[in-house]
């Protein structure tokens, strides 16, 4: 299974997706990420979020969102799977 950071993409992110099963993207790097929410689901890409360390707010972007780790599970919805434990990599598939 081939994933990659997020922030470690160095050129074009729309290439580096291209053959991705997963990208994983760290809470403070989702402002940047938008283009990455938009091509996800055309290059056949999962998402998955490292959201610990601060309140997840659910949104119009949960559809785009396979996997989610979060400090605590306060009953978010329209996610794939929501860990609290862990890290990212131990849940993907």
């Amino acid at each position: 299974m081939y994933s990659r950071w997020f922030h470690e993409v160095e050129g074009d992110l729309r290439q580096e997706m291209k053959g991705l099963r997963w990208l994983l993207i760290r809470e403070q790097d989702l402002a940047n990420a938008t283009s990455a929410w938009m091509f996800a689901e055309l290059d056949g890409t999962l998402i998955g979020i490292d959201h610990r360390g601060s309140e997840f707010k659910s949104g119009i972007h949960n559809r785009a969102i396979h996997l989610l780790l979060v400090d605590h599970d306060n009953g978010i919805t329209g996610i794939t799977k929501v860990v609290t434990e862990g890290e990212l990599e131990d849940h993907l598939w």
